[in-house]
């Protein structure tokens, strides 16, 4: 399961990574569309309004895309928790390597579970919240699209 939900969140990074790079293209697209004497610049009335709908929509899409791919450490949570926790690289990094072999040596199989299951719990959660973050980047860019053809649209 841990090694299944790792692969999920590094799949789920991949694909944020992509779609952000169609965003930041897309965003380039449109930038480059709007400059002075492009054929964009002249947008007046409704097709101004739906431009700047279009054009925020698109930020706020690879706004989430980004937030997907930014590390999600848990530092102050880490912090306060790392000496009854030894599956997460947060918490381990505070462990001396003799401190951490003798205390792992002494655990026995129901807190080992607890552990685990801990691990799987926050891991999960931050598995699901990317996929979230990632289908409304992508739903957003789909609306950002048509805002941004309706405005063309308008030309």
């Amino acid at each position: 399961m841990h090694d299944a939900l790792g692969d999920w969140t590094g799949r789920v990074d991949v694909k944020a990574s992509i779609v952000l790079s169609l965003e930041v293209a897309v965003f380039g697209f449109v930038v480059a569309m709007a400059r002075p004497g492009g054929p964009w610049s002249s947008l007046v009335g409704s097709a101004s309004g739906l431009f700047g709908a279009g054009v925020g929509v698109l930020l706020i899409a690879a706004l989430l895309a980004a937030a997907v791919v930014f590390p999600q450490l848990r530092g102050r949570q880490a912090k306060a928790e790392w000496r009854t926790n030894y599956v997460y690289f947060g918490h381990l990094r505070r462990w001396g390597p003799t401190e951490l072999a003798t205390t792992i040596a002494q655990l026995d199989d129901e807190v080992e579970l607890t552990l685990l299951g801990t691990q799987l719990v926050r891991m999960s959660e931050i598995a699901w919240r990317k996929h979230i973050w990632l289908q409304w980047s992508m739903g957003a860019v789909v609306v950002a699209g048509i805002l941004l053809a309706l405005a063309g649209a308008h030309i």
